[in-house]
C-alpha cells in the first residue's frame, strides 16, 4: 500500500490538523515509584537474551527508559533488537497520546559488513481491528525518534509508521533534533478520516510540525489486543567481526491523553 502523507510546519500556538479533543494529564511522574494505577505493565525485551543494561525508574519527575542491545556474533545477516518501556493501563479507551521528551544519549558499536537500523524512542500503539477479531491483526502507529547509524552524529529523525497484522509502513519523517533537544510528541487517532494525525513541539525553538498519517484499513471493530506503550528500543547489527551493541537513553514526562 502506498501511503500518501502530509506534513505542515506551524507555530506552537497553530492548530492541529486533527479534530478538536479535550486532553487530561495522565501522569507527571511526581511519585518516587511508577504508578502501577497508571502503568499496566513494563518490560525489558532482549531478543536471544542479549542485553545488559536496562532501566524503567522515576528521575526528578520524569520517567527514564535505558536500554542496550546486543548483535549475534555468528552471522552478519539481520539485527537484534531489544528494548524497554512501560505501558498505559486501559488503553482501548486512548486515541491520542501527548508527552515530553528527550533522548539523552545514544551509543552505538557498529558492524563494517552489516548495517544497523539503530534505536528509537517513542509512543506505540494499537488503536482498532480489522474486523476479523484477532489480535494479530490489530492496526496501529508509533511516534517517536529515530538513530540510523550511518547518520551524522548527533542527529535524530522525528518520524512515524502505521503497521496493520505485524507490517509497517515506510517511515513519515517530520523533522530532525539533536540529541540532548527537548520535544512534545502527538500520536492521534483521526477515526472520522481514516489517518493518525503526528507532532512534534521543539521546546527550544518554540516550533511545531505536524503530519498526517493516513491507512486503507478497516477501522470500526475495536482493537483486540489493546496496547499502548511509552518505550526505546535498539536494533544491533549481527557481526561476526566484532560484538556490537545499540544504547540508548531517554527521558519522558508530562504524559497527556485524549479519548
Amino acid at each position: 500500500m502506498k501511503n500518501h502523507y502530509r506534513l505542515v510546519a506551524l507555530l506552537i500556538f497553530g492548530s492541529l490538523p486533527c479534530a478538536a479533543q479535550t486532553l487530561t494529564l495522565y501522569d507527571n511522574f511526581d511519585h518516587k515509584f511508577i504508578n502501577p494505577s497508571r502503568w499496566a505493565y513494563a518490560f525489558c525485551s532482549p531478543e536471544d537474551g542479549l542485553e545488559l543494561e536496562c532501566v524503567r525508574e522515576v528521575r526528578d519527575e520524569r520517567l527514564h527508559l535505558t536500554h542496550r542491545a546486543f548483535g549475534l556474533t555468528y552471522t552478519n545477516t539481520g539485527q537484534n533488537n531489544g528494548g524497554a518501556g512501560v505501558g498505559f493501563a486501559n488503553s482501548e479507551k486512548i486515541k491520542t497520546v501527548k508527552t515530553d521528551l528527550v533522548v539523552r544519549s545514544v551509543l552505538e558499536v557498529p558492524c563494517a559488513a552489516n548495517s544497523s537500523f539503530g534505536t528509537s524512542a517513542g509512543i506505540w500503539g494499537t488503536f482498532f481491528n480489522d474486523g476479523s477479531g484477532d489480535p494479530n491483526n490489530d492496526a496501529g502507529a508509533q511516534l517517536g525518534v529515530t538513530r540510523f547509524t550511518w547518520m551524522p552524529a548527533g542527529e535524530l529523525l522525528v518520524r512515524g509508521q502505521t503497521f496493520h497484522a505485524g507490517v509497517y509502513s515506510d517511515f513519515f519523517t517530520i523533522g530532525t533534533v539533536t540529541i540532548g533537544t527537548p520535544i512534545t510528541i502527538t500520536l492521534s487517532w483521526d477515526q472520522p478520516n481514516h489517518q493518525f494525525v503526528v507532532s512534534f513541539t521543539n521546546k527550544e525553538t518554540n516550533v511545531t510540525t505536524a503530519g498526517t498519517m493516513p491507512y486503507a484499513f478497516s477501522d470500526t471493530s475495536p482493537v483486540a489486543g489493546p496496547a499502548k506503550n511509552l518505550e526505546v528500543n535498539g536494533w544491533a547489527a549481527n557481526c561476526t567481526a566484532n560484538q556490537t551493541s545499540n544504547y540508548v537513553d531517554a527521558l519522558f514526562g508530562n504524559v497527556y491523553v485524549g479519548h
